[in-house]
């Protein structure tokens, strides 16, 4: 039994070794209130995989969220999905090259 238990283990790990960690950085607009802010990473907390590694406050009632999440599991889609839901604007920001 304990051979079945290791073998099994050694199957499964390969698994979790293809996942793969991205990170993106979503720009949010009408972010009109300190309230807000705690609106959308709610919203984006609940998309599977989803951290929030980084919100940056912008100066127009916008903000710049990073986060890291499983592509194998979810997408950037996803993620703007998420914050239209919950009625912000959201649109993937570019790479800020560092």
């Amino acid at each position: 039994m304990k051979q079945l238990v290791v073998a099994a283990a050694l199957l499964l790990a390969p698994v979790a070794v293809l996942a793969g960690e991205a990170t993106s950085r979503l720009h949010v607009t009408g972010l009109t209130c300190p309230s807000c802010s705690y609106i959308v990473a709610t919203a984006l907390k609940r998309v599977e995989t989803v951290e929030i590694a980084e919100f940056v406050e912008g100066e127009a009632e916008d903000g710049l969220y990073l986060l890291r999440y499983d592509d194998a599991v979810t997408d950037a889609e996803a993620l703007i999905d998420a914050v239209t839901g919950v009625g912000y604007g959201a649109t993937l920001a570019p790479d800020s090259g560092s």
